[in-house]
């Protein structure tokens, strides 16, 4: 972590007590966190996100009156980035599709959250200087510029991509670059055959895989996670 001043306000809003605590307390293991809110009553929240919006929200899916799907279709413009948590795996599909930018599975383990805070930090920190994606491509090119200034990433160099909310992120062997453009856009620009999609929030390129195992794949020093919905690319049964 090398931006100390960093600071992320949250808000965690779940009907239940114990769940939200759990939430609070793996937070306080992280310095960038900020906490603003909590809510037992997503309706009481509505009023609060809109008034005083955090960066990030812990949103509980299954809640009595307004469910966490609910609340987001009742706030359109919430700019905060959303992380769902869940009892139910399958509610996650629906909450991607609401472009969530993570999901956790309750009980939520200590391990499991700080591998999503740290992701939500790199995201962060990496914001403040992303790129945009140029449309005009080079073969076996990307170009993507800061400014005026203009930025060639050989496809070749590439390990994989990471969908992050309205982002991609590109991992090279050397560096990783922010860049303003979906996955899915990123995706189709890429060589026919050269990159998979292994998960909803992963590409990776073909030939840089090292490991490949049923539920997760080693790139380098990397482990990326292998889901259900894309298990038969890497012909492994469903």
């Amino acid at each position: 972590m090398d931006t100390p001043d960093l600071k992320i306000k949250y808000a965690v809003i779940d009907d239940d007590d114990i769940d939200r605590n759990v939430i609070e307390l793996e937070a306080n293991k992280f310095p960038f966190f900020q906490k603003t809110a909590s809510f037992s009553n997503p309706v009481e929240a509505l009023e609060f996100i809109s008034n005083t919006e955090p960066d990030v929200i812990f949103l509980d899916i299954e809640m009595p009156g307004l469910t966490g799907i609910e609340f987001l279709k009742q706030k359109p413009l919430i700019s905060a980035l959303v992380i769902f948590i869940t009892s139910h795996p399958e509610f996650a599909l629906e909450g991607f599709e609401l472009d969530a930018f993570d999901y956790l599975l309750k009980p939520v383990s200590s391990d499991r959250f700080a591998r999503c805070a740290l992701r939500l930090y790199d995201f962060s920190r990496m914001k403040k200087n992303s790129y945009a994606y140029e449309s005009e491509q080079e073969k076996d090119t990307i170009v993507i510029k800061q400014g005026y200034d203009k930025y060639k990433i050989r496809v070749h160099d590439i390990l994989y991509l990471e969908a992050m909310k309205d982002y991609t992120k590109i991992i090279t062997q050397t560096t990783q670059y922010l860049v303003l453009t979906t996955l899915n856009a990123m995706k189709e620009r890429l060589p026919v055959g050269k990159f998979i999609q292994i998960h909803r929030s992963y590409v990776v390129n073909k030939d840089k895989m090292d490991i490949v195992e049923k539920n997760k794949i080693h790139i380098q020093s990397h482990i990326l996670p292998v889901g259900k919905l894309y298990k038969h690319t890497l012909n492994f049964p469903v």
